[in-house]
């Protein structure tokens, strides 16, 4: 276990209890704060065996078996992470929702072995440039001139899953999350959550995944947005679109002008930065659960983490490439 102040320790609960309200019972709120001190310890991997081996649990929270109440609190215990997800956004937008923002949305890979996990299958990754066994999430970034923050995810899943029911019963896949959305689709849905809660931006940007698909350009473009996004050198610019040079042998698809082609390229390059933090120094991408839930409780947490480095103040993350120019 690595050894921190009860200072830092008195810090990271004192973060903590600012979502008590938003899990069913007090056990819950308590348990998170003992997953989140895990995740931002530094090395090492952070599963659930790794983060019980590591942890200093509160006298209240005394157990046999650390590791199974941590794969409880994860995987089995009913908490909403999407109440989770809004408080951890309504408390960054006071200092990261600004209107010159820029939104960025990637597609994260998880490469697992098997067939189990949730929405795991052979499947193209734009992220990693090729096709591999992995699962696939949709993250939503905001960056801005005081930084950038991760603000949700959620996981894609692919058609080879859809058709299985058995597959999606044993996984938890919930009804509502079972209509075929394509990343697209969840890209849209997890931009209008943000927006709905006050987090304004004047230019969308992403990866080939989404500049692809002229559906989802339009729906951005009927939404007033202003966007700019990779995409293959073939694509077909709708009506009021235009291409611009890229790296690779690609092009970037918008509706923008003048100066917007540099920010996008500026917040992408900060969005990266966050990536690299979320996956590998706060465990994002350690996770070795199988279900719906437990990838999402997962996911939420690491994020809470991350934002408790921005309350932090550390230097850590996005914040390392400095601002974004907006």
């Amino acid at each position: 276990m690595v050894e921190h102040d009860a200072g830092w320790l008195q810090d990271l609960d004192d973060y903590t209890s600012l979502f008590r309200d938003d899990f069913r019972r007090r056990d819950q709120a308590r348990w998170a704060a003992v997953y989140l001190q895990g995740l931002l310890q530094e090395g090492g991997r952070k599963t659930i065996g790794g983060l019980a081996r590591r942890v200093a649990l509160p006298p209240d929270l005394s157990v046999d078996d650390a590791a199974q109440a941590l794969q409880n609190f994860v995987n089995q215990s009913p908490w909403d992470e999407q109440r989770i997800w809004r408080r951890h956004r309504a408390l960054l937008a006071g200092r990261h929702a600004e209107p010159d923002g820029v939104f960025v949305l990637d597609d994260l890979a998880f490469v697992k072995q098997g067939r189990c996990s949730v929405g795991v299958q052979r499947q193209y990754s734009g992220a990693l440039g090729r096709k591999t066994n992995c699962q696939i999430a949709v993250a939503l970034h905001h960056a801005g001139s005081a930084g950038c923050c991760p603000l949700s995810l959620r996981l894609y899943l692919p058609r080879g899953w859809l058709t299985h029911s058995h597959r999606l019963d044993a996984a938890g896949v919930p009804p509502e999350r079972r209509d075929g959305r394509s990343k697209g689709a969840i890209a849209l849905e997890l931009l209008d959550e943000a927006r709905s809660e006050g987090w304004p931006a004047r230019l969308v940007t992403g990866g080939a995944g989404f500049g692809a698909d002229r559906e989802f350009r339009e729906a951005l473009a009927s939404r007033g947005l202003t966007y700019l996004l990779e995409a293959s050198a073939d694509v077909e610019p709708a009506d009021g679109e235009t291409l611009w040079p890229a790296e690779r042998g690609r092009v970037r698809v918008g509706n923008v002008v003048g100066a917007a082609a540099s920010w996008a390229g500026d917040a992408r390059r900060a969005a990266a930065e966050a990536d690299t933090v979320l996956m590998k120094e706060l465990g994002l991408d350690h996770f070795e659960g199988r279900s719906w839930r437990g990838f999402h409780h997962h996911a939420c947490l690491v994020m809470l983490a991350y934002g408790f480095r921005l309350f932090q103040g550390c230097e850590g993350g996005c914040q390392a490439a400095g601002a974004v120019a907006v």
